[in-house]
């Protein structure tokens, strides 16, 4: 089974060493994105902007690969802080849209994160 490297240049990069997804067969495996702007700056202390610059991205990350937001069978979140959690709900479904029927599955857990300006990070795996 080949393994693809996938990385769409529109998108900032970090020093960190890691690619934006690696495709394996029927699956691409997507990076977790915090909620980096264009400039690989992070909105300090506002999660909506963050949570929106980081499901932008892995949109956009799926779409260069070939794949889309539709396809996305599991997602994992995480949050800095917990009392973000009701917001990430809203947000969420802005990407995912309203009907649960349509949810792909999903992990979100508070974590420690490796920025202290880092309110989040989310990576998901979707189909090719």
């Amino acid at each position: 089974m080949a393994r693809v490297v996938i990385n769409n240049p529109s998108l900032p990069r970090s020093k960190s060493p890691h690619s934006n997804a690696v495709k394996v067969g029927g699956l691409i495996f997507v990076s977790g994105f915090p909620g980096y702007d264009e400039s690989v700056q992070v909105a300090k202390g506002d999660f909506a902007a963050q949570l929106r610059q980081a499901l932008k991205h892995i949109k956009a990350t799926l779409e260069y690969a070939g794949s889309s937001i539709d396809k996305v069978a599991k997602v994992n979140v995480y949050l800095d802080r917990r009392a973000d959690f009701d917001e990430l709900n809203e947000i969420y479904k802005e990407f995912f849209g309203n009907d649960p029927a349509q949810w792909p599955a999903r992990t979100t857990v508070e974590a420690r994160l490796p920025r202290k300006e880092f309110l989040l990070e989310v990576d998901c795996v979707a189909e090719a």
